[in-house]
C-alpha cells in the first residue's frame, strides 16, 4: 500500500564552522572547515527518508512511500529554495509548502563544532514569519488533494504552540484516517505534552525525561502510558544508551509491549564520533519507514533499526549513503 509521509517543520541552512575548541570571549580561532548545508529537524529525516524508501523500492515493490514537506519557506524562485529543493530531491515542496514572496532568505543556523569534546554551539536567526493554522490546513488539503496514496501520516517537528495544537486537532476530526507522529525534543517546548496525547507515535528525547526528573527511558515511559491513547507508540532515545520504546495496546501498562536496545556500534571498524548533527533525526526517519515500509518487522526490529541508523550516522559527516549501509530484509 502506498503512504504519503508529510514532515511539518522549519528549513534551516546550516553553516558549520569546525573549531579546535569552543572559543572564550573575543578570542579569535581559525577554523578547521567551514560547511554550508540544508538543516532542519523534519528535511534532516526526509533526506534519509527518501534514501530508504528509495532502497526498499528495488527489493520490496509494495513499500512505496511519496515524501511531502509541509514548511515555511522564502520565495517560490530565490536561491534558497533552490538550495532546499536540491538538497531533497525525492521530496515535494511545491504541494504544501507556504512561500513567503518578498523574502529571499531561509532560516539559518551557525553552528560551532568543537573537536574538543565533540560539542556543538548553535546561534539561530529566522526572519520568515511563521506558519498560521489556516496555512497548515491549505496545505495539508493540498497535498490530500493532489496524492494519490491510500493512507497519509503526518509527522510534527512541533514549534508553535497554538498552531501545532490546532492542526492535529483539525487532523483528527477532518482526516480521520491519517496517523499522526510528534517529536517532544526540547523541553522548553512544554506545550507538545499536551499534543504527544493526540498522537499515533511521539517520539520524546533523554533531555526532556530529564528534565520532567527522570533518570532512565523505561520509567519514563511507564508513567506516560495512562495520559496516550491506546494503540500509541511511545519511543525514548537515550544517547549513548540506547533506546527504550513501548506499544500502548489498551492504556494499561501491564498490557503493554516493549522493546529495548542499546547504542549501536560496529563490530569490525573503530568507533569515533564525527558529526551528531542530525542524529535524533535520522532515528526518527529510521523509525517512521519501519513502521510504514516493513510492517512485518517486529517492534523490537523497527527499534533496532532506527538505533542502528542513528549510530552510523554519528560516524560520518552528513547524511550521504546512510541507506547503503542498511540491511532491509
Amino acid at each position: 500500500m502506498a503512504i504519503g509521509i508529510v514532515c511539518i517543520g522549519a528549513v534551516y541552512i546550516d553553516t558549520i564552522l569546525s573549531v579546535p575548541k569552543f572559543p572564550n570571549e573575543d578570542e579569535k580561532l581559525r577554523a578547521t572547515s567551514h560547511t554550508r548545508r540544508r538543516g532542519g529537524n523534519c528535511t534532516n529525516t526526509l533526506e534519509v527518508l527518501s534514501q530508504l524508501v528509495e532502497q526498499s523500492e528495488q527489493t520490496f515493490e509494495e513499500a512505496r512511500a511519496h515524501l511531502y514537506l509541509l514548511s515555511v519557506l522564502p520565495a517560490r524562485q530565490s536561491t534558497d529554495v533552490q538550495f532546499i529543493s536540491q538538497s531533497i530531491p525525492d521530496t515535494n515542496i511545491d504541494s504544501g509548502c507556504i512561500f513567503r514572496e518578498g523574502f529571499e532568505n531561509a532560516a539559518s543556523s551557525y553552528i560551532i563544532r568543537s573537536a574538543a569534546n565533540n560539542s556543538r554551539t548553535i546561534v539561530s536567526h529566522n526572519s520568515l514569519p511563521e506558519m498560521t493554522t489556516q496555512e497548515f490546513i491549505d496545505g495539508a488539503s493540498a497535498i490530500r488533494g493532489q496524492s494519490k496514496v491510500e493512507q497519509h501520516w503526518f509527522h510534527f517537528e512541533g514549534r508553535i504552540p497554538v498552531v501545532t495544537e490546532a492542526s492535529v486537532r483539525w487532523l483528527s476530526g477532518n482526516f480521520p484516517t491519517a496517523k499522526i507522529s510528534v517529536e517532544c525534543e526540547k523541553p522548553e517546548r512544554d506545550y507538545m505534552v499536551h499534543v504527544s496525547r493526540e498522537a499515533d507515535v511521539a517520539f520524546f528525547s533523554r533531555i526532556w525525561a530529564e528534565a520532567n526528573s527522570y533518570n532512565d527511558p523505561r520509567t519514563f515511559l511507564g508513567d506516560q502510558i495512562e495520559y496516550m491513547k491506546p494503540g500509541a507508540i511511545l519511543v525514548c532515545t537515550w544517547g549513548a544508551a540506547g533506546a527504550t520504546c513501548v506499544y500502548n495496546k489498551t492504556g494499561r501498562r501491564e498490557d503493554s509491549e516493549w522493546a529495548n536496545t542499546t547504542a549501536w556500534k560496529p563490530t569490525t571498524e573503530s568507533v569515533e564520533v564525527v558529526d551528531t548533527i542530525g542524529a535524533g533525526d535520522t532515528f526518527i526517519a529510521g523509525f517512521l519507514y519501519a513502521l510504514n515500509c516493513q510492517g512485518q518487522w517486529t517492534l523490537q526490529r523497527k527499534l533496532e533499526f532506527a538505533n542502528e541508523l542513528a549510530g552510523r550516522k554519528v560516524l560520518q559527516s552528513g547524511f550521504g549513503g546512510l541507506a547503503e549501509r542498511m540491511s532491509l530484509s
